[in-house]
């Protein structure tokens, strides 16, 4: 079974924010407790202690300096998420994959960004497991593990939704049952979706692909096509972000 950890940045509601951006890291089951002790012993490494225990990791707490990471230099602090991506590309990096909804939130109006990101990672992940079975002989179920929120009414009803009717693109044969809903505090990998997260939101939200462009290769993809990043503009727009080059390409 692969799961999929799902947290989101930027807020519907804001007019000063352009985008808003779901984004989540799946992970097969029996490479959990191994991503988890890379993460923490990263966290140990960057801060020098071993008292972590209750050091949430909260990319736009840790970046902007709020709360516990007010003492912490910045260099420190951005270094930290750097490292922290950087586990996409440790020891377990073949059992993880990326993926990334970005709205623009103008070019959905007035639909609801949350149910057109969900519908679009839901559909996304689930063609990923198809993808293992039809192309590798690899069947597996899938299971969405999302960060607690007000969203969470929401997403309930869509999944039960999709369960009966599929969603636009077909049914969803490949996930085991509806989303269960943690807290975040209690997940480093949730916490990791996070960072992704707000990777994204920067780059499309601030122009600031710092943070995103080392883990781009961490996205699900086949075919030079990033099938694991979507991101929805005005269709008349041209842009040269990697989701929708990789499709321009090939044309």
């Amino acid at each position: 079974m692969h799961l999929l950890y799902i947290d989101m940045s930027g807020s519907t509601g804001r007019s000063d924010e352009r985008h808003f951006v779901m984004a989540g890291v799946s992970v097969y089951e029996r490479a959990i407790y191994h991503v988890i002790n890379e993460i923490e012993d990263t966290l140990q490494r960057v801060l020098n202690t071993d008292r972590i225990e209750n050091i949430e990791l909260h990319a736009n707490a840790i970046l902007s300096g709020r709360g516990r990471w007010r003492s912490v230099p910045r260099d420190v602090r951005s270094n930290l998420l750097h490292e922290i991506l950087g586990v996409l590309h440790g020891s377990s990096r073949y059992n993880l994959r990326a993926f990334g909804i970005v709205i623009e939130k103008a070019a959905l109006s007035p639909d609801d960004p949350v149910e057109h990101a969900y519908e679009q990672i839901s559909d996304r992940f689930d063609k990923f497991l198809r993808r293992k079975y039809t192309r590798h002989d690899d069947p597996q179920r899938g299971l969405l593990i999302v960060d607690k929120s007000r969203y969470e009414e929401t997403l309930q009803g869509l999944a039960r939704e999709y369960r009966v009717t599929g969603t636009r693109w077909g049914n969803l044969r490949n996930l085991a049952e509806v989303p269960l809903f943690v807290d975040s505090r209690a997940s480093r990998l949730l916490q990791l979706a996070d960072l992704v997260s707000y990777a994204l939101w920067r780059r499309y939200e601030r122009n600031d692909p710092a943070f995103l462009t080392p883990i781009l290769d961490c996205f699900d993809q086949e075919g030079g096509i990033f099938h694991g990043l979507y991101h929805r503009k005005f269709a008349e727009a041209e842009c040269d972000c990697p989701a929708c080059l990789s499709r321009a390409l090939r044309r």
